[in-house]
């Protein structure tokens, strides 16, 4: 059985992990900042990519550390139904749903450079996708499609 979006595979649109001059507890309130942004293939109206993103630590950050991840999925909606949706409901489900398929590879990649360095790594929890993007502004999250990129 087929769902109503494939996931195509991901790519690293960037890492960055600079250890900080303060010398900041490790336990301390984390407060990540998160990117979730969708792009419409212009091509083909089936084609999208979801861009998921992370940023801990600041230069005004008690932390003893700044990291950064993100991450391009490649996802196509492949229901024939399509018509039968209004756009918007279209765009949140695949932000959702995009977003969730996503996080487990951030998650991952931001655990593993923070692991690489003196202090304990990060270990992102859970997040409920379904909520955090509701709470958003859709306009916000629809990039133009001048940055829609095909899977390599």
């Amino acid at each position: 059985m087929e769902g109503i979006i494939t996931f195509n595979g991901f790519k690293l649109d960037k890492m960055n992990y600079e250890r900080s001059q303060n010398n900041g507890q490790d336990d301390m309130n984390l407060s990540p900042k998160f990117m979730i942004y969708r792009i419409q293939s212009e091509e083909n109206s089936s084609d999208f990519n979801i861009v998921l993103g992370i940023k801990i630590g600041e230069e005004d950050s008690e932390l003893p550390f700044e990291a950064e991840v993100i991450v391009r999925g490649f996802f196509t909606f492949t229901s024939d139904e399509i018509t039968d949706y209004e756009i918007e409901d279209i765009q949140r489900f695949t932000l959702i749903n995009g977003s969730a398929i996503l996080f487990p590879y951030l998650r991952s990649i931001l655990t593993d450079i923070t692991s690489k360095s003196n202090h304990n790594p990060v270990i992102l929890p859970t997040i409920n996708f379904t909520k955090f993007i509701q709470s958003k502004d859709l306009d916000e999250m629809l990039i133009d499609s001048e940055f829609y990129e095909d899977i390599e």
